[in-house]
């Protein structure tokens, strides 16, 4: 991924900005690694500087990174223009493929707008781990008044997909980048039609890892209007059998398994499967029930401000650990006297995030944005408060 490096850097004084860049402020944390805020058209992340034993290097933050991969080139490039540095070694002056796509895209949505200005319709279906996107990309097109919202977290997968919309005047698709465990909870109940899980990563040696839980499976009935499916596919005898025993655990299964079904459409990787003889698997859930709606979520916000000093004369790494949640705070980066940054990790053991703790102009605050009000996440905000103000 994008990175400079360099045998010496002197840094100007910030703020300073180039080409639409904004470099804000520097915080540095007890290392010498240090943060640099940067802005470009409202969307905002850090470029990390960290210190090695005969060079320094400067790439994005692996906690801020975001979409399209050339903001982030671009960035670096503004950085190295206004500091005059002298590369070593770089991987930022690369052909940007993506540089067509809009910034912020149409199609790439951030979790706050599922939570706030997303419209239902009659006909949603969702497809989790779309990969090159041929599938997602074709139902969209296939069915031009229905709503499809397509879930990953591989950058370049992202990327790809957003470039076929744009290619193809596709416009009834969503993508969002973020973790499908999480991002069924925050959907309202009875509204989707079909979510489609193809060819998951097996995770035979890590299988907390997978999508697939018991957990999963009930946020998914739940979500699904009557009638509505949930359709794993897979190529895994593993992931088929821990699938299956799964679905069985729902309290009312209606399940249909299909072997070497033909679809209208697959990927490039199925096609070489079918070629080698690999046997493929459907699992179809139904799902005939009606679920309340969740609550309202609440906004997870911090009452007051606290200058910093008081946190880093509390703060040392170490984790606080709750029945179902977990809380560890793990550095601490110094703007001055009376703001800084926090970093720390929280939630479902399971499904953890990882976010930026902003303590500036007197305001404390989540970064990159806010944490998303699963239950998990409420008691670990609780905690964090309390660490802050106790």
């Amino acid at each position: 991924m994008p990175n400079i490096q360099t045998k010496e850097l002197r840094l100007k004084k910030l703020p300073l900005s180039l080409d639409g860049y904004e470099f804000k402020f520097l915080a540095t944390n007890s290392k010498g690694v240090s943060l640099v805020y940067t802005s470009f058209k409202n969307r905002d992340f850090f470029l990390k500087i960290s210190p090695k034993k005969d060079k320094i290097l400067i790439k994005y933050d692996s906690l801020t990174r975001l979409s399209p991969v050339y903001i982030i080139q671009d960035a670096l490039k503004a950085f190295v223009s206004l500091h005059d540095i002298k590369l070593c070694n770089e991987n930022i002056y690369r052909k940007k493929e993506f540089k067509h796509i809009q910034t912020p895209s149409k199609y790439l949505k951030s979790v706050n707008f599922f939570l706030k200005d997303f419209t239902y319709c009659d006909e949603i279906s969702i497809e989790i781990g779309f990969g090159s996107g041929r599938h997602l990309l074709y139902l969209a097109k296939m069915n031009p008044n229905q709503q499809f919202i397509g879930v990953e977290i591989h950058k370049p997968s992202i990327e790809q997909v957003i470039k076929n919309c744009k290619l193809q005047n596709i416009d009834n698709l969503l993508v969002v980048d973020f973790d499908a465990r999480i991002f069924l909870q925050l959907l309202e109940s009875n509204t989707i039609s079909n979510i489609y899980i193809h060819f998951p990563i097996p995770w035979d040696k890590k299988p907390h890892r997978r999508v697939i839980s018991e957990e999963f499976v009930n946020e998914a009935m739940r979500v699904l209007k009557q009638n509505g499916k949930l359709e794993l596919r897979t190529d895994s005898d593993n992931y088929f059998d821990y699938s299956f025993k799964t679905f069985m655990k729902t309290s009312s299964v209606d399940l249909k398994i299909r072997k070497n079904h033909n679809l209208s459409i697959s990927s490039k990787y199925e096609d070489r499967w079918k070629k080698q003889n690999k046997n493929i698997y459907d699992l179809i859930l139904t799902n005939h029930t009606l679920h309340d709606n969740k609550n309202e979520f609440t906004k997870l916000e911090f009452d007051r401000y606290i200058s910093f000093d008081k946190i880093v004369k509390k703060f040392k790494n170490h984790t606080i650990r709750g029945k179902d949640f977990f809380v560890h705070f793990e550095d601490i980066f110094i703007i001055d006297k009376d703001s800084g940054i926090l970093r720390a990790s929280f939630g479902a053991y399971e499904k953890p995030e990882s976010k930026y703790i902003l303590f500036k102009d007197n305001k404390i605050q989540y970064f990159p944005d806010t944490i998303i009000p699963i239950d998990q996440n409420l008691k670990a905000h609780k905690t964090i408060k309390e660490f802050i103000y106790e």
